[in-house]
């Protein structure tokens, strides 16, 4: 059951899926994010290839298949827990019958918010790290690339994926259902 297919009844169910919804949705974003970069490293790197035997090679093309490389990963991050490709235990859940479900769904959820937990705590260590440019990645007003524009995807995706984790522990306390899917509905 993904969002769009529950019937919430009280005004809190409506809140948390309306919430539950723009989360999805902004997974999808993500998604859609991650496959741009996907799209653009994956033309760098052909045309790297590509004019390789005329010679003709730029500087800047493989600092930049690195950085949308990063940006894919990161922006990932989020897409998969939103889109509920993340890993799941439910061959345990099976075994342990309905409370062992409640149990995954709570461990899941707890060990979600620790990770992301350590990653906003280190945000600010990060931006007071993050100095300088990352070498060869050239903008169009011939600056470099600022080396914190690498990390900004991450800290975005670790904040949203706590924010999804408090929200199924709150749906799990309104007594509405987890999110499941066999497939992605946009396929």
């Amino acid at each position: 059951m993904i969002p769009h297919d529950y019937i919430p009844e009280s005004a809190l169910t409506r809140a948390l899926n309306l919430a539950d919804r723009i989360n999805w949705s902004l997974g999808g974003v993500f998604m859609w994010l991650s496959n741009i970069c996907l799209l653009i490293m994956l033309g760098l790197t052909t045309a790297t290839i590509v004019l390789r035997p005329f010679d003709i090679s730029f500087y800047w093309m493989w600092p930049w298949t690195m950085v949308f490389f990063i940006w894919l990963s990161f922006f990932g991050f989020f897409a998969l827990y939103a889109r509920l490709k993340d890993v799941r235990v439910d061959f345990l859940a099976n075994m342990l019958g309905p409370k062992g479900f409640a149990m995954t769904r709570i461990l899941t959820d707890a060990a979600t918010l620790l990770v992301t937990g350590v990653l906003i705590w280190q945000i600010p260590t990060v931006i007071e790290t993050s100095r300088g440019v990352y070498d060869g990645a050239i903008l169009p007003a011939g600056y470099e690339l600022p080396r914190l524009a690498l990390s900004i995807p991450l800290m975005i995706s670790s904040v949203l994926i706590a924010l999804s984790a408090l929200l199924d522990l709150a749906k799990m306390a309104a007594g509405m259902p987890e999110n499941v899917v066999n497939h992605l509905p946009e396929a």
